[in-house]
Order: structure tokens, then C-alpha cells, then sequence
């Protein structure tokens, strides 16, 4: 129990002003204590795991009733053709992959030989790898932008 001792400081106060100060003080004093109540409240204070189990990020769905066969079927099907498009994507990006790396090679290789060349002229050699580099950059560009999905 908190005791509360107010004191006055003017001699010449009046009664009704000892009253307001101090029910403002006393006012003041629950107020504090009841924050402090709600602040080392368990469910305040715990952790999520000692308030029970955390909530699921998904609401569990209960349907109202069981699925026939024409529409285990659709769904059947439906993650087959997930499955069918998660495997041509990941096709397309180790193809992808595979030609980005080609490309580097190239690339490497055509800019050694004309640092060792200096000011010359590039060789017609050079010039076709350049074009066969540059065509290679557009397919790995369109490939990139293809992406297989259902719509």
C-alpha cells in the first residue's frame, strides 16, 4: 500500500486548494501505479512463446464440404502444370546461365586480343566475333524477358 504524505507549503492556503493539490497528487500517484501494474502484466512482459502457440501467417480453411472427382481432377491438374512450369523456368534460366557464360568467355577473349593489338586495325575475325558476341548478348537479352506462367 503506498502511503501519501502532502505537506503544505503556504500558511496562508485555503481549504479547498489543499484538497484540488492533493487529489491532483493522489491522482497522479494511481495513475503511475496502475502503468506499473500494466507494464509487468504476463502479457506484457512474456514472450510469444509463453502466451501459447504463435498464430499461423495462414487462417486454416475449412471447406464446407468434400470435393468430387471432376474437381480432384482440376486440381490435380492444376499442379501438374505448376509443376510442368517450374521445371521449363528453371530449364530456361540454367540455359540462360549457360550462354551469359559462354558470352563472358567471348568477351574475354576478343578484348585480350585487341588490348595486345593496340592502335591497329581489327582484324575481320575479330569483327565477325564481335557480331557473333553482340548476337549472342540480344538472345540471352530475349531469353531473359520469357518467362513461362498459365495466363
Amino acid at each position: 500500500m503506498v502511503n501519501v504524505k502532502i505537506q503544505c507549503v503556504h500558511e496562508k492556503s485555503k481549504p479547498g486548494e489543499l484538497f484540488a493539490r492533493n487529489a491532483r497528487q493522489l491522482w497522479g500517484v494511481l495513475f503511475v501505479c496502475a502503468f506499473i501494474c500494466w507494464a509487468c502484466s504476463p502479457a506484457f512482459a512474456g514472450s510469444p512463446g509463453q502466451n501459447g502457440p504463435a498464430p499461423s501467417p495462414h487462417p486454416l480453411i475449412i471447406p464446407n464440404h468434400t470435393l468430387d472427382t471432376h474437381e480432384l481432377n482440376g486440381l490435380e491438374q492444376r499442379n501438374a502444370q505448376r509443376k510442368n512450369m517450374d521445371a521449363a523456368n528453371a530449364k530456361r534460366k540454367r540455359l540462360i546461365d549457360d550462354e551469359a557464360n559462354k558470352l563472358l568467355i567471348l568477351a574475354r577473349d576478343l578484348k585480350a586480343r585487341t588490348d595486345t593489338l593496340g592502335d591497329g586495325k581489327l582484324t575481320p575475325t575479330m569483327v565477325r566475333e564481335a557480331e557473333v558476341i553482340q548476337m549472342l548478348a540480344n538472345d540471352v537479352k530475349e531469353k531473359m524477358k520469357l518467362t513461362v506462367s498459365a495466363e
